[in-house]
């Protein structure tokens, strides 16, 4: 799937669950509007047709639609995505409401598992389509969970997903720390056909969240702050009312604090030569009005957590950066890992490719703008070394245990719900699974960690969402049923 397509949602926020498939003929999709119009679609996509597509979507999407990309951009990413996936198998049908159905399907070249959700408008046209991969259902899943059954199903799902050149990276399954799976595809630099080894250092997009929830959560162990605690705390001159007297460090972390994104105002010259502090991001995002009120509803934000940021610095007394080092890479034994807030040579750093451009996708793979690290991700860090953070995180060594708990419970609202303290939290087979992931041209990763389990699966791709997702989800889904099984026969 390409990065466009994945991104495009129009006046509507998909909430794409980790459902599953098992290898069955197509299931009928419901006799309503919405069915009817994904019934059309997926025909379309069995048989891909430039021109076919750009008429399809011409007649069936809404207006609202089209003031974000035109009928021939749609129809392009359709086009492509149909074409690099041979089209989906659908297997069953999760949701049907008037303006809206939802159906789990497998892709027929690749055998990847996939959510897609249809919506229309009044007027029965496209207000957005979503596609998302899933995991397996849990009937369909291997009777065999042992070490070397789940290195072959990794592998035979890899190998198919390598040859049609929709993964580059590496996959670790942990188990108390130490793989008991690691798998690479592609190469870190394709020009130089340099491999991927568990030492190889990625830029991680959001996944870096979590390092800032981490560093909040030691200064509440040590007292010297509360997830209750208002903004104007700790900035009494910060610029919007709002947010100063009612947002909260917890509502940050939460990302329901109604604040909004900063990156794409960083200027040039902070690209070029980094930035020292946290604070110095603050003038980009203080005089923004809120989405909403602070506590209210949900919605992602990069800002929030470069302010929660900027709090680690003032309770602290350290640089953002410097609090990190030392406070989190450093006992967690991340010796491979760096904030990467000042750019500068890193010879196993891999080269992220990329798809986009300004002119919008491009057939051929080039390399991504890099970027620079800030409280809201893009530190650099290693498989090994997350397995490290991973375990250092649930095991005490950075945050007490009922710091952790805390950061790994809901604290979301409507739309989403099922967020901790920059966690995401899944029920995966009845166990709770959390973690984070990040996106950006040419990166994308995600942490799991089974709680309750010594499980941990770190996906890290040096090219364009879902790269990750696509075998990081299957991996999710065996380490989890591996957990339960354990569970169950220990009682």
């Amino acid at each position: 799937m390409s990065f466009s397509a994945k991104l495009r949602s129009v006046a509507i926020t998909f909430l794409l669950t980790s459902l599953s498939f098992a290898q069955t003929p197509d299931v009928k999709l419901p006799d309503t509007a919405p069915g009817k119009t994904l019934t059309e679609w997926l025909a379309l996509c069995k048989s891909p047709n430039l021109e076919q597509m750009t008429k399809w979507n011409t007649a069936h999407v809404s207006e609202q639609v089209f003031k974000f990309a035109p009928a021939d951009r749609l129809a392009k990413d359709d086009f492509n995505d149909c074409t690099e996936s041979g089209g989906y198998r659908v297997a069953e049908v999760t949701e049907a409401k008037p303006d809206r159905v939802t159906a789990l399907a497998v892709t027929n070249k690749t055998e990847a598992w996939f959510n897609i959700t249809m919506v229309l408008d009044k007027q029965d046209k496209i207000a957005g389509i979503g596609l998302g991969p899933a995991a397996p259902s849990e009937a369909a899943l291997p009777k065999d969970l042992s070490d070397a059954a789940i290195t072959s199903d990794i592998n035979a799902h890899a190998d198919k997903l390598a040859k049609a050149g929709l993964v580059s990276g590496i996959l670790i399954i942990a188990r108390d720390g130490k793989p008991i799976v690691t798998r690479t595809d592609g190469f870190a630099d394709r020009e130089k056909k340099i491999a991927f080894t568990p030492a190889t250092q990625f830029t991680l997009g959001s996944m870096g969240k979590m390092f800032t929830a981490a560093a909040i959560g030691q200064l509440v162990d040590q007292g010297k702050l509360s997830y209750d605690d208002v903004v104007g705390k700790f900035f009494p001159q910060f610029s919007n009312k709002t947010i100063r007297e009612k947002a909260t460090v917890g509502m940050l972390l939460s990302h329901t604090a109604g604040m909004k994104d900063f990156l794409g105002k960083r200027s040039p010259e902070m690209m070029k030569n980094g930035v020292k502090r946290a604070a110095e991001f603050i003038p980009l995002y203080e005089n923004d009005e809120p989405r909403f009120e602070p506590g209210t509803s949900w919605a992602y934000s990069n800002a929030g957590l470069a302010l929660a940021g900027a709090i680690v610095e003032k309770v602290s007394g350290e640089d953002y950066p410097d609090y990190i080092r030392k406070h989190i890479f450093e006992p967690a034994g991340m010796k491979d890992s760096d904030p990467n807030n000042i750019p500068g040579p890193r010879p196993h750093l891999v080269v992220p490719y990329t798809h986009m451009s300004k002119e919008g996708p491009s057939a051929d793979w080039h390399e991504a703008e890099h970027d620079i690290g800030s409280p809201a991700g893009g530190a650099i860090s290693t498989a090994a070394d997350l397995v490290r953070f991973a375990d250092a995180l649930r095991n005490g060594k950075l945050v007490s245990k009922a710091t952790f708990e805390k950061m790994t419970q809901p604290h979301g609202h409507p739309p989403r719900e099922s967020y901790g303290y920059a966690m995401e939290i899944a029920d995966v087979y009845s166990r709770t699974v959390v973690g984070h992931g990040g996106g950006f041209p040419g990166v994308s990763t995600h942490l799991y960690m089974v709680l309750d389990s010594p499980y941990t699966v770190v996906v890290l791709a040096n090219q364009d969402p879902p790269a990750s997702e696509l075998i990081g989800e299957r991996a999710k889904a065996l380490v989890a049923e591996k957990a339960k099984r354990e569970r169950a026969l220990s009682n």
